[in-house]
């Protein structure tokens, strides 16, 4: 167990302030300080702590909290401690595709990297009572034992809900089952791996894993597969896992950290680096030791063909080879994702390729896979938070190279350094003027702002929240800070009374488009490059809405344009400093970044005074099917054509404003609005 179960970094102009709080049921060290040696361990493990996940420091002052009691606080400096590098020493894989003969052979080319198999061995009947895989085999159990290697099974619902449901209720009777399955074949053990039930049988789900560990000796393993949660999710099937009531009964937490892009999911990464760590985060934030995780990586990769809606069909990385022999390919590696993508062109003259019985026909075809530098980006990750290994589904499935260096990759640090935040969040680094919280367990928005002296409104105002859930580990600020700062647009009222596009957002610099997920975290759904060209639609805090749930955080390294303006005639174009520094000529467009009555700002700090020559328009219409044109008392001018371009100078709720008064009726079913 840890010691300290969170902490956070007080950041000032000339000191930085370190808080540990310890974990609760670590407390006897608040009541024994006045023993020396106490004292002494107390600050050995917080100097420890902090080296550890914060290796660059080099002085700070550290305060240990029990609750809301602070019960030491000493000085540290870079060095005081001796710090040993991580190993990690465990490495467990799936046994699915085969049989007893080429499960020995795959084991063995792995060249002794791996300590525990886990085969097909145990299914469920329909009435949850188990039943035994023809898979079931001593030999491979001797086999294995034979090297050193230890042989858990798993124990597969295979995604049926009814069955999974049906084990649970036959826990008792199953949990003596398989202890007796283990002692009959001379097992290490057992691995729960049911699937697709829901938060409504989470506490069914542990009392199985209980009842496991009860009846099976405690030198054999009881471990959980869970499913990879990166997103806080608390329902349904990622529901059924309470992480932190599991741990305590099983020997370790498998994360399925795979599975990110799925079979009819659009076309993306089975395991970007950002939904691994996410998912990583998740577990500790719960309350899981770090020695109690292993992290599954995939063997496997999924295809899309272009212009099909449906795909995300599987395949081994060991046939992502064959592809590239086999047809014209092209490699490109995802540095954000740290996931490489395949992209392969299959000719009618190419012989054809038959995955998992599905024929690859004429066209294109995207591949997303794993490979020796993706898996060891993963395998770096166990490093950053000192987990206890890795696992992988499934064996046969990988590209046998990486078992050249992974015994190396396994035993080595990586450049990374830990940031120490088990959140879904940033690091929780705050200035000293910043106040922070870490939900837990039977935490409420209400509860949290009236033991800190604020209002729920200002809470979630504070943290952008739309609704009033909240998920343990979560990290909330108690007061403004950058990261929920609003953002304004210039001359725009948000939210705005037209629900059109409020200015174009061009990028100087590669940057991330996020995705809000449900409990009003972001990911990082794809990069957008630099020079691109944005529609902006308002703001959330301090990012910009660009549409369809997405957003982009704002920075420095981008321009915000909310119109042109247009040269009627020749005008002057302003320095800086107010000095001339050109003539504009009829019919230019300049960008409009933000106006008032004195100036428009064009970009740099130039600017054009507002004259009779000049005029500012936010856009066009651009009418999918005819449509009226009304004169400022309300009567239809004329009628516009169908694709006639027409310029807008302003809009007010249901109104495009064209000039002279006259108007056209907002209405998004039959126009297009483009921001210029």
């Amino acid at each position: 167990m840890e010691l300290f179960e969170r902490h956070k970094i007080l950041q000032s102009e000339n000191e930085c302030t370190i808080i540990l709080y310890l974990h609760p049921f670590a407390t006897e060290f608040a009541a024994e300080l006045g023993h020396e040696g106490k004292r002494k361990d107390l600050q050995e493990s917080a100097k420890k702590y902090v080296q550890t996940r914060y290796p660059n420091i080099k002085n700070a002052t550290i305060k240990v909290v029990s609750g809301l009691l602070l019960v030491s606080s000493f000085s540290f400096a870079k060095g005081e401690v001796e710090v040993s590098a991580h190993e990690a020493d465990f490495n467990m894989t799936y046994l699915y595709f085969g049989n007893t003969s080429s499960y020995i052979k795959q084991i063995d080319r792995t060249n002794g990297n791996l300590n525990l198999v886990s085969p097909s061995f145990f299914d469920i009947q329909a009435d949850g009572s188990l039943k035994l895989t023809s898979q079931v085999s001593s030999t491979l159990v001797t086999e294995m034992h034979n090297r050193g290697i230890k042989v858990v099974p798993f124990l597969s619902n295979h995604w049926d809900r009814n069955i999974g449901r049906a084990a649970l209720a036959n826990r008792e009777q199953l949990a003596t089952q398989i202890a007796n399955a283990i002692s009959q074949y001379d097992l290490d053990g057992v691995q729960v791996d049911i699937e697709n039930v829901t938060d409504t049988d989470q506490s069914n789900y542990t009392d199985l894993v209980r009842l496991l560990r009860e009846k099976i000796p405690a030198n054999k393993e009881v471990s959980v597969a869970v499913a990879a949660n990166p997103y806080g999710w608390n329902k349904g099937w990622h529901g059924s896992y309470n992480y932190k009531e599991l741990a305590k009964y099983s020997s370790y937490l498998m994360i399925m950290g795979y599975d990110e892009s799925f079979q009819g999911s659009p076309e993306g990464p089975v395991a970007s680096l950002d939904f691994v760590e996410g998912s990583i985060k998740y577990a500790l934030g719960e309350g899981v030791p770090p020695e109690k995780i292993v992290l599954g990586v995939p063997f496997y990769g999924r295809y899309w063909k272009k212009g099909e809606d449906y795909g995300g069909y599987g395949i081994s990385n060991i046939r992502v080879n064959e592809l590239m022999d086999k047809y014209k390919s092209t490699v490109t590696y995802d540095e954000q994702k740290q996931s490489p993508k395949l992209t392969i062109e299959v000719k009618s003259t190419d012989s054809k390729t038959t995955i998992a019985g599905r024929t690859l026909t004429e066209g294109t075809y995207y591949v997303w896979f794993e490979d020796a530098r993706s898996i060891k980006a993963k395998v770096d990750l166990v490093h950053k938070y000192n987990l206890k290994g890795t696992g992988s589904w499934s064996l046969g499935q990988e590209d046998p190279a990486i078992w050249e260096n992974y015994k190396t990759w396994m035993l080595t640090h990586s450049d990374v350094t830990p940031n120490g935040d088990y959140s879904t969040g940033s690091e929780d680094t705050t200035s000293s003027s910043e106040r922070t919280y870490i939900v837990r367990g039977g935490d409420t928005l209400s509860g949290i702002a009236k033991s800190n002296g604020i209002t729920v409104d200002q809470l979630k105002q504070f943290n952008s929240l739309t609704a009033d859930s909240i998920y343990i580990g979560q990290l909330l600020y108690l007061t403004p800070n950058q990261e929920n700062t609003t953002i304004q647009i210039p001359n725009t009222e948000i939210p705005t009374n037209h629900g059109q596009i409020v200015g174009r957002l061009t990028l100087k610099k590669d940057t991330p488009l996020v995705k809000r997920q449900p409990n009003g975290s972001f990911i990082t759904y794809k990069m957008l490059k630099k020079g691109e060209v944005i529609n902006v639609y308002g703001v959330l805090g301090n990012r910009y809405d660009v549409g369809g749930g997405y957003y982009i955080k704002q920075a420095s390294e981008m321009s915000l344009h909310i119109g042109r303006l247009l040269i009627k005639d020749q005008e002057i174009l302003y320095k800086p400093d107010g000095s001339f520094h050109r003539y504009l000529k009829k019919g230019e467009a300049l960008r409009v970044y933000t106006f008032d009555q004195q100036k428009y700002d064009v970009g740099g700090g130039y600017f054009v005074k507002p004259t009779r020559n000049v005029s500012f328009y936010e856009g066009f219409i651009r009418p999918k099917a005819n449509i009226p044109l009304y004169n400022p008392s309300g009567k239809v001018h004329r009628m516009i054509q169908q694709n006639e371009l027409v310029r807008v100078y302003s809009i007010d709720r249901d109104r495009f404003y064209v000039g002279g008064g006259y108007y056209i009726v907002n209405n998004r079913a039959k126009l297009t609005f483009i921001r210029h």
